[in-house]
């Protein structure tokens, strides 16, 4: 495998978990109105778990930041995806709106960890010409997913 493969093949993977996050908004729009009849509630309420989200995506990403600075890349990516899995599962096992809430939180904290671990592993690993050339094709493997 030559240098530019491995470059290309770590780009497709760390693009894929760097998109985790965002891609958990997109793929979850679609089912909001079957979210309100299944919870038997408003739209509304059902739209507090986006906002719930975005919240939890927005303070992950503060909060992710210095831990990675502090304890190193790997263990809060892979803590900041365990949690968003289980998150993820008990969304589908939440009894109620307010816990499905709580989950979404609890899953945007999560898929946080990849918008900027991934960022900061980019910088570690490449020179400041390389590591624009892997973001911006990072960019087109987000841009890629729906």
């Amino acid at each position: 495998m030559t240098e530019r493969d491995s470059v290309g093949r770590l780009t497709l993977v760390l693009g894929l978990v760097m998109a985790l996050g965002p891609l958990a908004v997109d793929m979850y729009l679609p089912a909001l109105p079957t979210l309100a009849a299944e919870f038997a509630v408003t739209p509304a309420r059902v739209q507090h778990t986006l906002s719930a989200y975005l919240l939890g995506l927005a303070l992950g990403q503060l909060l992710f930041g210095p831990i990675a600075d502090r304890y190193g890349r790997k263990p809060p990516l892979l803590g900041g995806i365990a949690v968003f899995t289980v998150a993820s599962a008990g969304c589908v096992f939440a009894g109620t709106i307010d816990h499905f809430v709580m989950l979404r939180f609890a899953q945007a904290l999560g898929g946080a960890s990849g918008m900027v671990v991934i960022r900061a592993v980019i910088r570690d690993r490449f020179d400041e010409i390389q590591s624009a050339r892997v973001l911006s094709l990072m960019m087109l493997v987000m841009g890629a997913a729906p």
